[in-house]
């Protein structure tokens, strides 16, 4: 289940609010740009 953040108000939601307006929009304010949140990774590198 992917996680999603808007890029007016800042709320998040989840796939399934998502899903309730047509369209991609926030399902709080309506606007049409939202960024998906990344899960924390951990990356090891290692150093020569």
């Amino acid at each position: 289940m992917d996680k999603y953040r808007c890029g007016r108000c800042w709320k998040t939601f989840d796939d399934d609010k998502l899903k309730v307006l047509p369209g991609v929009r926030c399902p709080y304010c309506g606007y049409n740009i939202i960024y998906m949140i990344r899960k924390p990774t951990i990356k090891v590198i290692k150093a020569i």
